[in-house]
């Protein structure tokens, strides 16, 4: 069941006219919550997310996709913030943050939670742009295509019933 959720979600958001950009950034945010193991710092994230006018169905999809990528990536992860962590010059700032109130609470001096928040947050722009590029390039080239497809009519179909029974409930 949740696979074919999942799955209207994406077609949803490749079918529609739903900005361009806003489906890049949900993606972008998306993935740095995916990324991210602590789950102080992914409740922070995914009310920034709801905060901003992004699109929460591209954020989901992110989210799970880099839920596991960061599986295989922890021990990447680990390396890079145990460097970042042992920067010498940056102990007084990093005593400053740990000293304030709510801070600790993010686990920023571990080693795996640095690193993939470091990695997170390089990748919100690439994500951006990749995810903007391959859905305007979807809508303009393949969109007609897949429409045709028997799984997208019932799929958009029982998205379109859904809805409508919601809305007369």
């Amino acid at each position: 069941m949740f696979f074919l959720k999942l799955l209207k979600q994406i077609i949803v958001i490749f079918q529609t006219d739903i900005s361009p950009n806003q489906v890049a950034w949900g993606f972008a945010l998306g993935a740095i919550l995916g990324l991210v193991p602590n789950m102080f710092m992914k409740l922070v994230l995914f009310i920034v997310i709801m905060m901003f006018r992004v699109n929460i169905s591209a954020a989901f999809l992110a989210w799970a996709v880099y839920e596991i990528l960061s599986f295989a990536l922890d021990p990447l992860f680990d390396s890079l913030g145990y460097y970042i962590l042992n920067i010498n010059s940056l102990n007084g700032f990093y005593t400053y943050l740990y000293n304030l109130p709510v801070v600790p609470f993010t686990k920023f001096n571990n080693t795996v939670v640095m690193g993939s928040l470091v990695v997170g947050i390089i990748l919100i722009i690439p994500n951006m742009i990749i995810a903007k590029k391959l859905l305007v390039y979807y809508r303009t080239h393949l969109r007609e295509k897949v429409s045709k497809w028997k799984i997208v009519r019932w799929l958009t179909a029982t998205i379109l019933t859904t809805n409508v029974i919601k809305i007369v409930k």
